[in-house]
């Protein structure tokens, strides 16, 4: 089978998988909370994120074995609701529009949780 050795690209598409089906729930209870963060219920607005890091952590180890540890969840919050916030800053600001926040936000988490979970591979040895 093509995949079954541990590449760079392996690691790489179990991390996309992975970070496409936490954005996929995220969205799904975005649209179901929708209503609630329309009158005023804006702590609503963590679920998401928590949705989508409880998918994301749980499916990459499985896909990649790798295991993540604390220190990722950890990391992975501060990605995920720092960026979150700077975003939320600026467009209250009038400095982003919506569109351009949703872009800013996904390359703020992608590319350093890539960055991150790839120098945590070369570390372990997953590619030997």
């Amino acid at each position: 089978m093509m995949l079954q050795k541990r590449t760079p690209l392996r690691l790489f598409l179990c991390y996309f998988i992975s970070f496409i089906a936490a954005l996929a729930l995220g969205w799904l209870i975005l649209t179901r909370i929708s209503e609630g963060v329309r009158e005023g219920y804006y702590f609503l607005l963590l679920m998401p994120p928590l949705g989508g890091m409880a998918v994301f952590h749980g499916l990459f180890p499985l896909l990649s074995r790798i295991r993540l540890g604390l220190e990722f969840i950890a990391v992975g919050g501060g990605l995920v609701y720092g960026t979150g916030a700077v975003v939320a800053v600026l467009l209250w600001l009038g400095m982003l529009d919506p569109g351009s926040a949703v872009v800013l936000w996904l390359v703020g988490v992608f590319g350093p949780g890539w960055w991150l979970l790839s120098q945590r591979a070369e570390k372990i040895g997953y590619y030997t």
